[in-house]
């Protein structure tokens, strides 16, 4: 731990192209004991209608006052720099992030969110998605996808092939989840597989 601490340090100080500028950020989470002052009770409402809650691990910002909203990960990189922007859906903090930093400081301009892998195990890789008509349409895709499955009622486990070996929730659905699915109306799974099938 030292070791990737030395290295993460070593790199930051190696690029001063952008600077922290909040830490912590957080927004919608009234519990929180160490955020940034910065940080906001309520929930940040974005254009696609999503109501968001979280907190960025670090805010960055450039000499021209361009702000980047950058996620901290620890395990093997899982995107792919210029092939991924929500990565099926299962990589939203980038995007979300950005868009969350742009209602919040509405006067600056927001140009990145990055995933940052800070660890030996994840080669100190980062991944930039850039905020731009991609990234906003793959956020009200995934708006338009969550919010009809709500409007339906349908709100099926409906894990994509492998997804389960890695999850959190395997001992509340049990082994069998992929199993399973193969008995679900495919029709109404099809909004999800393209939302899985974007970048």
């Amino acid at each position: 731990m030292r070791a990737d601490l030395r290295e993460w340090l070593r790199r930051a100080v190696h690029d001063p192209g952008w600077v922290p500028w909040r830490f912590e950020l957080s927004f919608g989470l009234r519990e929180r004991r160490a955020r940034d002052p910065h940080s906001r009770d309520e929930p940040v409402v974005l254009d696609a209608g999503i109501r968001l809650r979280g907190s960025i691990d670090l805010v960055e910002k450039r000499a021209n006052g361009a702000l980047r909203a950058t996620d901290y990960k620890t395990g093997k990189v899982r995107a792919k720099q210029g092939a991924t922007v929500v990565g099926g859906g299962g990589l939203l903090q980038p995007v979300l992030y950005a868009l969350a930093l742009e209602k919040m400081f509405p006067d600056t301009r927001v140009e990145v969110g990055r995933l940052y892998y800070c660890t030996s195990a994840g080669g100190f890789e980062e991944v930039q998605i850039p905020l731009d008509a991609e990234a906003r349409a793959a956020a009200q895709e995934l708006a338009d996808v969550v919010g009809g499955a709500l409007t339906e009622g349908f709100l099926p486990a409906a894990p994509a092939p492998g997804a389960c070996e890695y999850c959190e929730y395997r001992p509340v659905c049990g082994p069998y989840e992929e199993t399973r699915l193969g008995k679900k109306s495919k029709d109404r799974l099809v909004p999800l597989e393209r939302l899985r099938g974007r970048a």
